[in-house]
């Protein structure tokens, strides 16, 4: 292949795949979709419908769950392709499809690794009060995820199979295993930051029992934060006594008039606003906060209407830039909630930065669950089961009936999301507001907020000790040993650890990233891990 079209092709398998992450998530990098593009491209669809069917098959079970990075089935689907039609036999690409998701999966941890130096520029920018820097540094997520997959789509198209082989095979297994076990480690950061916001002291046994319930019993986050809110209400409930059923009645007949009442500082055109930017929700995804900047992207223009200080749009924008993750379409319910609080607060209410950063934390648990079980697992996989079918037979409306569905439920989802999602919490919190009851909300959200961070510190955090030795024949795994008196619990003490050097460290933030990349590199080496 020459250098011009190698170039070419390479542009635009990078511009399709950065959408992934870059812009939208709209799926238009999935295999069954893109494959058939590039196939179009070389002249040859009917490969490109084959490879991109079996592609998409092969990694139907290979999904990015909650903050995980397998390997990528876009990367894969594409330059599968690719290497199939340039080499004329189908066989050839499929074989590599695995090996190249494999290396892929490295390259995109290198992106997320990077764009915690986009973060913490940002982080200085808010400081500053240099919001169009804020958003300038989100954006640049989009040219280093791009850059990534360009420069290793490059390389493979224009050197060939070969040089994917040597690069996987080539690579030093101490410094892929050492960045692999740093990237599992880095969540505990953002977790420690967490409960360095929900006030740990008061609230530690609720993180722990939310790790329990995980490590323990191997419940999801849905279950533990259902678990959450049924102690919060309990706990309420046992509080109130007599003063329930009052709450109730008033709650049914006046929450109309007092939502009637409320001055809605926010129009549609804010919330159209927000609803664009949301598409750039990942666009800076990292290891330490996730889509934190992200959520702060989004809530940009809604801060500037609402707050006139800018020492106000400071504070609310700082409140923002703390860990998220959820899935990009009903994380747009937590944004709309967000908006509902910041609303409610410019007018006056007593909305603290507590009650804010619990109700998104205990948020974002459950409809995590929501979004990757029921849109990612179960709609997407359907509709790439079907796709798969036909393109196998090599029906070439084999891409529409993937692709309509998915971008539809993109747009509307996100969109009733964030507008349902600001009206309910507009709703809930003028009631509390008028009944007194902000106190109770912020312990209740608390208390989910840190069962979920527990739930989320087995799930996301990983510390893969790999230390045996043999006794009579015997080989005793001290990880096995480990787990047995709590299992999970190397996360857990990495969490706790990092929360006190948070807690009494002021550059604790960057002694902790520097601490993920020092003990993964090096366990590897000594085989530690």
């Amino acid at each position: 292949m020459s250098l011009v079209t190698a170039l070419l092709l390479s542009t635009f398998i990078a511009l399709l795949i950065t959408e992934n992450y870059g812009y939208g998530y709209w799926m238009i990098s999935r295999p069954v979709f893109a494959g058939p593009l590039v196939g179009m491209i070389l002249g040859d669809i009917e490969t490109g419908l084959y490879v991109g069917a079996t592609v998409e098959l092969m990694y139907m079970g290979i999904l990015p769950i909650g903050g995980s990075v397998p390997p990528n089935a876009q990367i894969a689907g594409t330059i599968s392709t690719v290497f199939a039609i340039t080499s004329g036999d189908a066989s050839v690409g499929i074989a590599l499809a695995i090996p190249i998701g494999t290396l892929a999966q490295l390259l995109i941890m290198l992106a997320w690794n990077i764009n915690i130096y986009l973060m913490h520029r940002a982080d200085q920018y808010i400081e500053a009060g240099n919001f169009k820097a804020v958003e300038r540094t989100h954006l640049m997520g989009i040219p280093i995820f791009f850059s990534v997959f360009f420069v290793s789509s490059f390389l493979a198209i224009y050197f060939g199979s070969d040089f994917v082989k040597m690069l996987v095979d080539g690579m030093p297994i101490w410094l892929s295993n050492g960045l692999t076990i740093a990237s599992k480690m880095l969540p505990a950061v953002g977790m420690a930051m967490l409960l360095k916001m929900m006030d740990f002291k008061k609230y530690w046994c609720f993180f722990l029992g939310g790790f329990v319930l995980v490590g323990y019993l191997n419940l999801n986050q849905t279950a533990v934060s259902l678990i959450a809110v049924v102690i919060a209400v309990a706990i309420y409930q046992l509080s109130e006594n007599n003063k329930q059923d009052d709450f109730d009645d008033e709650f049914q007949d006046e929450n109309e008039e007092i939502v009637s009442n409320i001055d809605l500082s926010l129009t549609g055109k804010e919330l159209r606003k927000t609803f664009i930017r949301s598409f750039f929700s990942m666009t800076s995804i990292n290891y330490e906060r996730y889509c934190s900047l992200g959520f702060c992207y989004a809530m940009i223009p809604a801060i500037k209407k609402l707050y006139t200080s800018k020492e106000e749009q400071i504070a609310a924008l700082r409140r923002h830039n703390e860990f998220f993750n959820c899935h990009p379409y009903t994380g747009n319910a937590v944004i709309g909630v967000a908006l509902a609080l910041e609303e409610q607060r410019a007018q006056g209410k007593e909305i603290s930065d507590e009650a804010i950063a619990s109700t998104k934390t205990a948020l974002m648990g459950p409809l995590s669950g929501v979004g990757d079980s029921i849109f990612k697992a179960v709609f997407m996989t359907i509709f790439a089961a079907l796709a798969a079918g036909l393109a196998l037979e090599g029906n070439y409306l084999a891409p529409f009936v993937f692709i309509i569905p998915n971008v539809a439920l993109n747009l509307a989802s996100r969109w009733l999301f964030i507008k349902y999602g600001h009206k309910m919490g507009v709703s809930i919190v003028s009631k509390m507001n008028t009944g007194g009851l902000l106190d109770k909300f912020i312990s209740g959200a608390t208390i989910v907020g840190m069962m979920v961070t527990g739930a989320m510190t087995v799930g996301f955090v990983s510390v893969p000790l790999n230390v045996t030795w043999n006794i009579s024949g015997k080989e005793i795994v001290l990880l096995d040993i480990i787990n047995s008196i709590l299992p999970g619990l190397l996360p857990l003490i990495l969490v706790l650890i990092f929360h006190q050097i948070l807690v009494k460290q002021k550059k604790g933030m960057y002694i902790c990233i520097l601490a993920c990349f020092v003990i993964g590199i090096l366990g590897a080496v000594v085989h530690v891990f």
